[in-house]
Order: C-alpha cells, then structure tokens, then sequence
C-alpha cells in the first residue's frame, strides 16, 4: 500500500466526520427557511421523497449489479433504518422548529450519539459501571436545560415541543445502532437509498394530498424551495450514503460523534438568523457532550 493511500484511508473518516457535521449542522437553518412557505408536514414529506428520488437510479443500478437475494434478506432491518432513520425524525423535526429555534433544535441533537451508546450498551449487553451512570445523568441534565431554559434565561412555555427533538434523536440512535449491527456488511448506498425508497411512497402521497403545488407558485417561495433542494438532495441522500459508509469503516459510535459538531454549526446560524444565544445554550449543549465523553470512556475501560 502506497503512503499516499494509507494517509487517505487514516485521515478521510474525520473529513467525512467534518463535512457531515457542517452539513446536518445547517439543516437545522434549513428546515427554518422551509417553513416559511411550506407546512412542517410538507417540509417533512419533501425531504424524504427528493432524497430517495435524488438516489433511485443509483440505488437500481446497484441492485442490477448485486440482485436482489441479500436485500430480501435485509429488507425487515432497512424497513427500521427507513421509519426511524428517516420518516419519522423528518416530520418531528420540521413540527419541533415551528415553536423551537433552530439553534435550540441543533443542540439538542447533540443527544444523538448518547442514545446511539445508551442503546448499545443495551443491545449488545455491555456492563453499566459508575462512569456511565455519571455520563448519562450529566447528559440529561444538559438536555433539560436545553428543555425548559431560553436564550434569555427564562422558562420556555413551549418545552414540550422540544421532546419532538428528543424522540427523534432517540429513533436516530435506534437507526445508528441498526445500520452498525445488522447493516454493516451492506453496501452503504443500498443501506441508504433503500429505506428512503420505502418510505417514500407514502410521503409523496402526503406531500401532494395537500397544497403543496399552490404554496410554490407563491413569490416567496423559491427561498424556502431552494432550503429544502440543499437539505433534500445534501443532507438527507448524499450525506446519508457517506455516513452509511462511515458506519462499516469506523463503527457506529465513531459515526455518531458526527453530533459533537453539529451543535455549534447550528448556533452559529442560528446566531447569524437573529436568533437569541444566551448562557442556557452553552451550558446545556457542554453537559451532554461532557456526558457522551463519560459514556464513551466507560465503554472503553468496560
């Protein structure tokens, strides 16, 4: 092996940890310009099916070539990566961010590589010791902070909004620890554009039952239009078959880790839109990433 690949092959997982972590950090932006001509349901709806028509001749070109046995094998697995990966998150976030700022959105996802290590310590049946305990409770904390204070220092009424996030960091967690598990061996592009073309025939249905077609013609609508193409075709197909691809080289918590800069690229947006970034941000995003370092390192000294 020459030295020039070996420097690749050492060095290209933390490029990709950096470009999808730029990249699902803006989403968070993203889904806030979308909505403001499009229903969060349309946000969502559109995001799945651009995504998956975006990477469905790539995905049938593939399955010519490698047929159709292992994906029948697979196909319950990436029925779960699809549902829990994808379609459901996709609408929580977009409902969320009609009462959340973004920034507290992209914060909050944070939470991600803490569920992805919670659940498998549960799955893979990986002792619980003191340092974990300790990571997870740190962590939480965060998260409530996040919950119930604003950039201001006030109670936030709309709190209850933000577990839409929570839930959807969780079903990501759920989709990681699939992929990583049961999903590893699989080419990644299959691994990504399969389940979005599951889902999609119902999401297409969803987007076009309303109306969706009339908001377009509107004159403001091309900014949000645009927002949803980048987070359609960037951060959902193309970022999705990479993160694939990270998960079989460098092991589903690596992958996660993605969320440790997600976070700031959020507030940074979220802070260039306007949006009020007080002390309640820092502190609750610094806890649950003090809280994923505890669990990880009790996962290695386990």
């Amino acid at each position: 092996m020459s030295t020039h690949t070996s420097t690749f092959t050492r060095y290209w997982p933390w490029a990709a940890l950096l470009f999808l972590s730029c990249v699902w950090g803006s989403s968070f932006i993203l889904i806030k310009t979308a909505l403001t001509a499009f229903t969060p349901v349309q946000v969502g709806a559109f995001r799945i099916s651009a995504a998956a028509l975006t990477l469905l001749p790539f995905m049938l070109y593939r399955l010519g070539r490698e047929g159709m046995a292992e994906v029948l094998n697979k196909l319950p697995w990436l029925t779960v990566v699809g549902l829990v990966g994808n379609g459901i998150p996709a609408f929580l976030f977009a409902l969320a961010q009609t009462r959340l700022e973004s920034s507290t959105a992209g914060a909050l996802n944070a939470l991600t590589p803490m569920f992805t290590l919670l659940l498998g310590v549960w799955w893979f049946g990986l002792p619980i010791n003191k340092t974990k305990l300790l990571g997870v409770g740190v962590g939480f904390s965060g998260a409530l902070i996040l919950i119930l204070v604003r950039g201001n220092g006030q109670f936030d009424p709309n709190w209850q909004w933000a577990l839409l996030v929570v839930a959807a960091t969780l079903m990501y967690g759920t989709s990681v620890n699939t992929v990583g598990r049961h999903l590893r061996q699989f080419n990644p592009l299959l691994s990504a554009a399969i389940p979005l073309a599951l889902v999609a025939p119902f999401t297409l249905v969803i987007l076009f039952s309303g109306d969706f077609l009339q908001r377009c013609a509107e004159p403001d609508a091309l900014r949000a239009i645009g927002g949803l193409a980048i987070l359609s075709v960037l951060g959902s197909a193309i970022s999705l078959v990479l993160f694939n691809r990270l998960i079989q080289v460098s092991g589903p918590v690596f992958a996660s880790t993605t969320t440790y800069l997600m976070p700031l690229v959020a507030l940074g947006w979220g802070w260039w839109d306007g949006e009020l970034l007080g002390l309640s941000h820092l502190l609750g995003m610094s806890a649950i990433l003090i809280g994923i370092w505890l669990i990880y390192r009790g996962n290695r000294h386990s």
